[in-house]
């Protein structure tokens, strides 16, 4: 779990719990049989003709999205995609210390309330005072969370927010109120502390407590930082810290900060993601929870195990991740360096949380499925994986026959959209 600061203290202490993926399935479709689809599309030499697929009650899925829903620039969009860009550029575990294997989970916010979900409490006027635009904040431990998602005591653990604000002032007051406020709360313990590498850095510590908060002004974004060691050394502690900065602050310089009149002209699918990705409903307006298109550092924040992860994705060249949500159930894509490449990704994709073994879909080139052994509302029962040539795709349902037309909807798809 990610860590939050606290009214009572000036170190965060209470826990948020993970914000991944959402999972669900189309009721209507829980009963689907075998209505088979029609599509235009005609096949290549060589390839399945996607015409004669069972794709159930999902067959207007298999048109790529852009031809089903127009985006039309929007505050709320443009927010979304903001943050979406964002969250490609904000560090995970292994970027910091190799350590740091296990990601905590991540928040994004679009306002000071739900900012307190990281911050202080007290922090929300400061960041309601300075135009807090908004931020983007992820945790990370050196061991992975328990059962109940809890981060185990005397873990390794950071938590980093960034935001972006109007402007370089604002930016320079949030940072040095943001400390001061939270030095405040506990001003007769707490300590400043310097950062040898990072001198404009706002930090403090409590002496006898493992934690360090610290906060930094970065052109127009604030980095907030909040971590702990296993033991309360001041040395190791500002160690940490500076690595994240040595980590974060480069990736920040990638991304100049966004005037609101350019964040309306954010493209809405970078590299053609999501019109690839099945989408039942047919809309498309941006949500990072739900519609949404990522780096893989993005879809890492999105993971417990980062660094397994990181060394699959990285094995199979993938560049980019997508996810859609509709109603209870949420189809992903990845993009592989190539064809071999994506074979190596589907034969993995399953193994940690879907180890058994269900029936394939019938048909369909590669394709795999498994069912998840945990019996809990919040976990589809069944997932499968769909390979076509350089994309892998997982679409999932509680039923197996629901699962391979969605399988079958989405091969289609992506074939339709070359």
């Amino acid at each position: 779990m990610m860590h939050k600061k606290s009214r009572g203290s000036s170190m965060p202490s209470s826990r948020i719990r993970v914000f991944g993926c959402i999972a669900a399935t189309l009721v209507a479709a829980l009963t689907a049989t075998g209505c088979g689809s029609s599509t235009t599309a005609t096949a290549l030499p060589g390839e399945l003709d996607v015409r004669t697929l069972d794709t159930g009650s999902y067959a207007n899925a298999t048109a790529p999205l852009d031809m089903r829903f127009d985006y039309h620039n929007d505050l709320s969009g443009a927010s979304n995609l903001a943050l979406m860009r964002l969250a490609d550029h904000v560090v995970i575990g292994p970027d910091i210390d190799a350590r740091l294997k296990f990601g905590t989970g991540s928040i994004p916010f679009l306002d000071a309330e739900k900012a307190t979900k990281l911050l202080a409490n007290a922090n929300k006027p400061v960041l309601e005072r300075n135009k807090m635009m908004f931020g983007f904040g992820a945790g990370s431990s050196d061991k992975e969370n328990d059962s109940s998602g809890k981060t185990p005591p005397g873990s390794t653990f950071t938590t980093v927010a960034v935001m972006q604000f109007p402007d370089e002032e604002a930016a320079k007051r949030a940072a040095t109120e943001i400390d001061e406020t939270d030095f405040a709360i506990a001003a007769d313990a707490n300590q400043k502390v310097s950062l040898p590498k990072y001198p404009a850095a706002h930090s403090h510590w409590r002496p006898g407590v493992p934690t360090i908060g610290s906060t930094l002004a970065y052109g127009r974004y604030v980095v907030n930082l909040y971590m702990g060691t296993a033991e309360a050394k001041l040395e190791d502690l500002t160690d940490l810290a500076q690595k994240a900065y040595a980590a974060q602050l480069p990736l920040l310089d990638q991304i100049p900060a966004l005037p609101p009149t350019e964040m309306l002209f954010l493209p809405d699918d970078p590299d053609q993601m999501l019109r690839r990705t099945l989408n039942p409903e047919g809309f498309g307006a941006p949500n990072i929870g739900d519609q949404a298109s990522f780096t893989v550092r993005g879809f890492l924040h999105n993971v417990g195990p980062q660094d397994h992860w990181k060394t699959v994705m990285s094995e199979a060249g993938v560049d980019r991740f997508s996810k859609s949500t509709s109603m209870s159930s949420t189809n992903m894509l990845y993009r592989a360096r190539d064809g071999a490449g994506a074979s190596m990704l589907a034969s993995r994709i399953l193994e940690r949380n879907y180890p058994g073994v269900a029936a394939e879909p019938p048909v369909l080139p590669e394709a795999r499925c498994g069912e998840n052994p945990k019996d809990d509302y919040k976990t589809k029962r069944f997932r499968c994986a769909i390979t076509y040539r350089q994309y892998v795709a997982t679409v999932e349902s509680d039923q197996l026959t629901d699962a391979h037309q969605r399988a079958a909807a989405q091969y289609a798809l992506l074939a339709n959209s070359q």
